[in-house]
This record gives C-alpha cells, sequence and structure tokens, in this order.
C-alpha cells in the first residue's frame, strides 16, 4: 500500500468510526439531538478537527446516519430475497423479512422516526435538502419492492393491472408505518404488534394475487 492509499485508507477509516459511533450515541440516548460533536469525537478517539474534514455540522451527520441506517434496512431486507421464486413469492419473503429486520433492529427504526419528525420541524441549509430528497428520489426510483412485482407481473403470480411504481409505494409506505410503531410497543404488547404485522403481509398477499 502506497502513501496515497494508506492516506485515504485511513480517511474512510475515520469516516466510518464517526458514523459508528454516531449511531451507537444516537440509538442509545434516543434522541440524538441531545448528542453533541464532543461525545462523537470522544467515541470515535478522533480530534474535532478530523470530525470537521469529514461533516461540516452535527446536522449533516444525523442526516449521513439516517441514510446509511435506511442502506442498511434495504440490505437485510434483499439479502432473504431468492430469485428462483415466482414474484409474489419473493414479495411475501421480503415482507416477511422485514418484519424480522424491524424485531431485532427496534432502535434502528426508532431512530427513523425520530428522523423523520426531525426533518419535518427544522430547517436545514438547502444543500442538506437536496442531498436526502435526492437520496430519497433514488430509492423510489429502484425500489426494492418494484422488482419483484414486476417479476410477479411477468411471470402470472401477481395481477397485470398492479401498478409497479404506485402498489410498490403503497406497500411501503404501510409497513414501514406499522413497524416503526412496533418498535415502539411495551413488552406485553409485542406478540400482538408481530401477528398484525402478519396478518397486514398476508391482507396484501391477497390483494396482488392473480
Amino acid at each position: 500500500m502506497n502513501d496515497q492509499s494508506w492516506h485515504q485508507h485511513v480517511k474512510n477509516k475515520n469516516r466510518e468510526d464517526i458514523i459508528e459511533s454516531a449511531k451507537e450515541l444516537f440509538f442509545k440516548d434516543g434522541f440524538f439531538l441531545q448528542v453533541s460533536v464532543k461525545d462523537v469525537c470522544s467515541l470515535a478517539g478522533i480530534s474535532r478537527v478530523t470530525f470537521y474534514k469529514h461533516f461540516s455540522s452535527m446536522d449533516d451527520l444525523i442526516f449521513e446516519v439516517q441514510m446509511t441506517v435506511m442502506n442498511e434496512m434495504v440490505q437485510y431486507i434483499e439479502s432473504k430475497d431468492r430469485t428462483e421464486l415466482t414474484g409474489r413469492e419473493r414479495l411475501g419473503l421480503l415482507l416477511h423479512a422485514w418484519i424480522d429486520y424491524a424485531q431485532q433492529y427496534k432502535r434502528h427504526m426508532k431512530f427513523i422516526i425520530f428522523f423523520d419528525l426531525y426533518y419535518e420541524a427544522d430547517e436545514f441549509n438547502d444543500e442538506l435538502r437536496q442531498r436526502y430528497e435526492s437520496f430519497i428520489r433514488q430509492r423510489k426510483e429502484n425500489h426494492f419492492l418494484k422488482s419483484v412485482i414486476v417479476r410477479g407481473m411477468e411471470d402470472g403470480s401477481i395481477r397485470e393491472d398492479a401498478d409497479p411504481n404506485r402498489t410498490g409505494m403503497l406497500i411501503f409506505t404501510m409497513m414501514m408505518g406499522l413497524l416503526q410503531r412496533m418498535s415502539i410497543t411495551q413488552p406485553h404488547e409485542t406478540d400482538a404488534f408481530e401477528d398484525i404485522a402478519v396478518s397486514v403481509v398476508g391482507m396484501v398477499m391477497r390483494s396482488i394475487e392473480k
């Protein structure tokens, strides 16, 4: 590894350490606005100078963590896909994987709730908003449910009149709302919400079958 590659490796590692440290603090404290640059630097073992080489502000870091969490959620769900199945079967598999994710990573789901409230309630510079809106737009255009719905329409397992974009977004919105609510339930409510989530998946599957 030459000097340039080594410096780039260190730079990338510092950025990853900052993001992972921020995630740990955000998830532990619940409400991330209580976390400071100093807190993140202390946990990551870096200086404030290094922090500001990667992020212009805590807002910048919070947005980056949100996009990281969303990407990790999608990667987890997609990792459970089995391309040899029909589109309808794959859709069911992904939706159940989504429920599993929400059960295993409740703190991640809670963070998404807090971020949504924070995003709607505060004002940010145009650069941050544009970057996040671009991220969301790309996610919508390349929706992880869209491809399996299209596959199902092609193989005859999903109704031909289903609009892949609209159907995918409706399912996404419904599932996110339900699973976010499930992430903030009391322990004695968990089983009931899991049953509801499974029932919702069943309803979705029946609504799109040919």
